[in-house]
């Protein structure tokens, strides 16, 4: 065996116990708990509104739109608060570091998607007349957003988080396009049963591949 050749195969060699490790640390959990805490939210929404249709939302006193939109940012807060240390924890006991380059670039990644998020829901809520129409857009924009971020990330990573991030773009488009007027329904079958689903194949796969 040349030196080129040894070289190719410890790149190869490094490259898939790289891919391992970035599974091992994939916050599973904390996508399972971060779905379930989603369900739960469209479940309290339906309670709030009255109705699968977000739009409804504009019918609210005031009061009760900033209580909606203020469980759905804790919501998202919780779950990034998951992830963050859920994922530190799975490092920390197979004493990698989490703090590389490569990790940095994935978070920052999905940080612009979230704040155009935000920003476009307190625009539709803020508008002098707001309008039912623009409200229906908010969660599959959200929908689309998110899997825009995450798919992003994921070219950073390993290839289940950019299919999770392709799903829920495609779910988007189609909750865009098809029932626009049941968001409810959207975001519990995106933001809740995805990530349960993608919580459940990450835990499945650790089990079956455990790194020594």
């Amino acid at each position: 065996m040349d030196a080129d050749e040894a070289h190719a195969r410890m790149k190869e060699i490094q490259r898939i116990m790289e891919r391992a490790t970035l599974f091992t640390v994939l916050p599973g959990t904390a996508a399972m708990l971060g779905g379930v805490l989603a369900l739960a939210g469209c479940a309290a929404s339906y309670a709030m509104l009255g109705s699968l249709d977000v739009a409804e939302l504009i019918r609210l006193p005031v009061a009760s739109q900033a209580a909606f939109c203020a469980m759905w940012l804790a919501i998202g807060i919780i779950g990034v608060l998951l992830e963050v240390v859920l994922t530190t924890r799975a490092a920390a006991r197979q004493q990698l570091p989490i703090t590389d380059r490569r990790t940095r670039v994935a978070a920052f990644s999905l940080t612009p998607s979230v704040v155009v998020a935000v920003v476009l829901t307190f625009k539709f809520l803020l508008a002098a007349q707001p309008r039912a129409d623009e409200m229906r857009y908010i969660v599959p924009i959200w929908m689309m957003l998110y899997g825009t971020g995450v798919y992003t990330a994921g070219l950073f990573s390993i290839r289940p988080p950019r299919m999770l991030g392709l799903a829920f773009l495609a779910s988007g488009v189609v909750a865009l396009l098809s029932f626009p007027a049941h968001g409810i329904v959207a975001a519990a079958l995106s933001f809740g049963l995805l990530h349960v689903v993608f919580g459940i194949y990450v835990l499945a796969k650790q089990r079956q591949a455990p790194v020594p």
